[in-house]
């Protein structure tokens, strides 16, 4: 059974990794728009429900908070992530476990906690930050986890567009380069330095994420119902493919 929604801006929202800079923005444009939105995140706050996404157990119970909330999310947008460094030497395999578990398995595991409230309504909206690096393959800079488990983020999504397209349900990835976020500070100056100069504009700057969030809430909306399947790069032309 489906029904319908008479304010589409009113449906509830969920933002994974709410907590980071990407998260929050996109947070905050959601309630701009009168979006009902929760985030989570392993780091908690006042306005964020503690939640490490990558155990499956805490993510149901921070999903049952989600409901009680705001109801049923019908708005998914998944941007937690963990990076590493190095090469496959470098990284050992329990850090390899934990990246992919944090970027990759947990949009897995939020998935199932919002599919059925989704086919139900015959509508909904998922989003998953990706990265650039899961377009190129990624360097030392990434480490060799966080560009397999953004790429999966792409494959999975894809997967989800086809498998949901009949039940109202759309599924889209954000593939970002170098934003103004903790991840790109921590770099060393000369280092971001060079990184920009290897794109077209570079002198202009990394990105802001309060427009990489508004690109992320258009692909949350009805107005974007026949996108589907698709990354959107926001890279400020890194890479063109």
């Amino acid at each position: 059974m489906t029904f319908e929604m008479t304010e589409p801006a009113r449906r509830p929202a969920v933002v994974v990794g709410g907590g980071g800079s990407i998260g929050r923005a996109v947070v905050g444009r959601l309630a701009a728009l009168g979006h009902p939105v929760v985030a989570l995140d392993v780091r908690g706050g006042p306005d964020v429900i503690e939640c490490d996404v990558s155990d499956e157990g805490a993510v149901r119970t921070g999903f049952a908070a989600v409901r009680e909330r705001v109801g049923v999310p019908l708005v998914l947008v998944h941007a937690a992530g963990l990076t590493g460094q190095g090469g496959v030497e470098d990284e050992d395999p329990a850090t390899w476990r934990r990246i992919l578990e944090v970027n990759l398995t947990s949009a897995y595991l939020c998935v199932r906690e919002v599919v059925a409230g989704m086919r139900q309504a015959g509508w909904g909206r998922m989003v998953f930050v990706s990265s650039v690096t899961g377009r190129f393959g990624g360097s030392a800079l990434s480490g060799p986890a966080y560009a397999t488990s953004k790429g999966g983020l792409l494959t999975l999504s894809r997967f989800l567009a086809r498998d949901l397209a009949t039940d109202g349900i759309t599924s889209n990835t954000v593939a970002p380069g170098p934003h103004d976020t903790p991840m790109w500070t921590v770099l060393d100056a000369e280092l971001r330095h060079r990184m920009l100069a290897m794109q077209p504009g570079g002198d202009r700057g990394p990105g802001d994420p309060n427009d990489l969030a508004a690109t992320i809430v258009h692909l949350c909306g009805d107005e974007a119902r026949y996108i589907t399947g698709a990354t959107i790069d926001v890279n400020g032309g890194q890479w063109m493919g």
